[in-house]
């Protein structure tokens, strides 16, 4: 691996840190991870700029109980990085929650900074299966279309 590519991962790593440390005291240190236009994608949002971010990660903690990013694996494959993680919380609605995801970032032009950050995960069977009504529709669905 040359240099280039070390320093990425060690910016992949460090920001991976700032998930698996992250608390209601900490959400405001992503402004020293991330780029000043910095997106971030889920399968329900898409949101733009560190301080929209940061928002939306202050709700996360107002809206779940126990929240906790555990970062598994860390990869860097010339300008992307990869993170696997896993999410548990326990959420009002659903009860508690265990996700397993895949995040896949770009890094700044000097590899300093992540630009940008979008989540891969199984919203339908992780959320909205777990939604009453929905869920018995989308669990049917899914049972139909597995192969036997």
């Amino acid at each position: 691996m040359d240099d280039v590519q070390s320093g990425k991962l060690e910016t992949l790593k460090a920001y991976g840190d700032y998930f698996a440390n992250l608390g209601p005291e900490t959400v405001e240190h992503l402004h020293h991870h991330v780029t000043p236009d910095y997106s971030f994608t889920d399968p329900f949002n898409t949101i733009n700029g560190p301080d929209r971010v940061c928002a939306y990660l202050d709700k996360m903690f107002r809206d779940t109980e126990n929240p906790q990013f555990i970062v598994t694996h860390h990869a860097v494959d010339n300008d992307l990085g990869f993170l696997r993680w896993r999410f548990t919380a326990r959420i009002s609605v659903l009860g508690n929650w265990d996700v397993t995801g895949m995040s896949a970032v770009t890094f700044s032009d000097d590899g300093t900074r992540i630009s940008s950050h979008v989540d891969h995960w199984d919203s339908g069977m992780a959320f909205y299966a777990r939604i009453p009504v929905l869920g018995w529709f989308i669990r049917r669905l899914a049972a139909r279309m597995a192969v036997s």
